[in-house]
């Protein structure tokens, strides 16, 4: 349980979120956890700081992911950790208590790294030829641009959001973004 395997290009999304000690992140689509564990590591990098003030919020739509997430997590022993349960698309806004009084809490990192249709894995996957069609991309886009849309209104002034996937189509990567900058203006 020490260390766990993860493709290297699964590893650049969290990197490019730069996250630092004090960041409040909120990793939109969570699950299995392997990017999740990579932020609370780096939340965690400082090894002088034994309790960050930054945290991580791993969401997963799936009841059943979130255990893995759980699990994965457990092993870090950290508290800075809070796995939910929700629809990201529609993820709700958390008030938290700032001088006695109620703020919205915005986070200065999000990854959002949404369900796709795998067509940047047919290498590994077979299954992934077997089963791909054009109206997989064409069906997912519209959920990935809600969940992007999402994650973007509760970005804080100055954050970053990083939006990802493992497929190779511009229908769910730069078809999104084109949609959420028209959107967001």
């Amino acid at each position: 349980g020490n260390i766990s395997r993860q493709e290297a290009v699964s590893m650049i999304p969290p990197l490019l979120l730069n996250v630092q000690p004090h960041h409040k992140i909120l990793d939109m689509c969570a699950a299995p956890g392997s990017k999740t564990t990579q932020l609370i590591e780096m939340l965690h990098a400082d090894m002088n700081v034994p309790f960050p003030e930054g945290f991580v919020i791993a969401n997963d739509v799936d009841n059943k992911r979130c255990y893995l997430l759980v699990h994965q997590a457990k092993r870090l022993s950290s508290p800075c950790i809070m796995v939910v349960n929700h629809d990201a698309s529609s993820i709700p806004r958390l008030q938290i208590d700032v001088d006695g009084r109620k703020e919205i809490l915005f986070y200065d990192r999000i990854l959002c790294d949404v369900p796709c249709s795998g067509d940047g894995t047919m290498r590994k996957n077979i299954d992934v030829w077997k089963k791909w069609t054009t109206l997989n991309s064409l069906q997912l886009h519209g959920l990935q641009l809600r969940i992007a849309t999402r994650g973007a209104e509760q970005l804080a002034e100055g954050g970053r959001m990083v939006y990802s996937t493992c497929s190779l189509n511009p229908i769910e990567d730069e078809a999104v973004i084109a949609s959420l900058l028209e959107k967001s203006e």
